[in-house]
């Protein structure tokens, strides 16, 4: 294959890395996220290589009044067919053999730290997916929560600006096109409502395959030998019952403490006066949580996950920390202790949300309700 510059490691690059005891080789983590949506989503193999084929039911039989010796006449449910696709990650990673033998043990260390750096990458491009990934915008894409989401006219989508308050309540753009706003998704997990599908016939999961060594070319067609990994994913989201959903959006983030007196740095470094009143771009998170609960219906309710990202998790907190606010508590869930939870349903934290999301309006497209 041809190399560009930044694909491959280069000999300065390499010489920090294996320079022993002289510096700590230890690689600190900057560029990892905190994206707990992975560890809760619940893969099903699907019933095609290239998606998952389901029916979801649109219209009930119509019901009749029986007469005496007059018959009913016919009816039917009426369904619709729905097709989630499926996208194909990876990523490959190529090193000269001479690198082992210049060396020697060191070069597993460096290919071990390049492996965890390529899963994490992964982990985030999956992250990203489950909640922006849009198939309209890029075939190999699958369609992600805010894209299925994506019209305040849907029942299941909450305008935050509605409960924000004061003069501060405009969404506009910054003079570089940042508009600061964010969402919350409540999703409720389950065979039966939404979960991630991998390709039938295949094994669900990141997967790494090492290809061991073979000859390939530089940019001028020139043969060498290299060391060769790959890391790869198949995955999708199947949205079964789009009811399990609920998307709150046009959240301001910025003002998103405004219920203590004080100051809080804004997204853009600077701080913002904030006020314990409704004024001031004030957002009311309490009722928004509230009313999105309340649109999950009641069987899948128990099975309902908040995200968020940290500034939307950090606001939840400290709204939570007026005294007259009792509404979020911290249990154990998934395994994981001191979890926050809102009206009883854990609040978990998404980096890939981000605080620049598209303003949320009319005109998207959503499930129409059942006449």
């Amino acid at each position: 294959m041809a190399y560009a510059v930044g694909d491959v490691a280069t000999l300065s690059e390499l010489q920090e890395f294996y320079r022993g005891n002289k510096v700590d080789t230890t690689v600190i983590e900057l560029m990892n996220q905190t994206n707990d949506i992975l560890d809760h989503v619940p893969f099903r193999e699907s019933n095609t290589t290239a998606g998952h084929e389901t029916r979801v039911r649109t219209g009930l039989p119509e019901i009749y009044f029986r007469r005496l010796y007059r018959g009913t006449p016919l009816s039917k449910s009426q369904y619709s067919r729905v097709v989630e696709g499926i996208g194909m990650l990876e990523g490959r990673s190529e090193i000269d053999v001479k690198e082992k033998e210049l060396y020697g043990a060191a070069f597993g260390a460096y290919r071990a730290s390049e492996g965890k750096a390529f899963m994490e990458a992964l982990r985030q491009k999956a992250a990203t997916l489950f909640f922006y990934g849009d198939h309209a915008k890029n075939a190999d894409e699958f369609d992600g929560f805010a894209t299925r989401y994506n019209d305040i006219h849907n029942p299941h989508v909450i305008d935050a600006s509605e409960f924000t308050y004061g003069s501060n309540s405009e969404d506009e753009e910054d003079g570089e096109g940042e508009t600061g706003l964010t969402s919350m998704y409540l999703v409720a997990w389950g065979g039966d409502t939404v979960s991630g599908i991998f390709p039938k016939l295949s094994v669900g999961g990141l997967k790494h395959t090492d290809l061991g060594s073979y000859t390939t070319s530089d940019i001028e067609g020139r043969k060498f030998e290299v060391y060769g990994d790959l890391w790869s994913w198949n995955l999708g989201l199947c949205v079964r019952d789009w009811r399990s959903v609920v998307r709150i959006c046009n959240i301001k983030t910025k003002y998103l403490a405004n219920t203590l007196t004080g100051t809080l740095a804004n997204i853009n470094g600077s701080e913002t006066k904030v006020s314990s009143t409704r004024e001031d771009g004030w957002i009311n998170l309490k009722d928004l949580t509230i009313i999105a609960k309340s649109k999950i219906p009641a069987g899948m309710r128990n099975r309902a996950v908040w995200y968020c990202n940290p500034q939307v998790l950090a606001g939840l907190e400290i709204q939570s920390s007026d005294t007259k606010n009792v509404h979020l508590h911290y249990g154990e869930y998934f395994g994981v202790q001191n979890v926050p939870a809102i009206h009883s349903r854990p609040v978990f934290e998404c980096e890939c949300i981000t605080n620049n999301e598209e303003k949320v309006t009319a005109g998207g497209s959503y499930p129409e309700k059942s006449e």
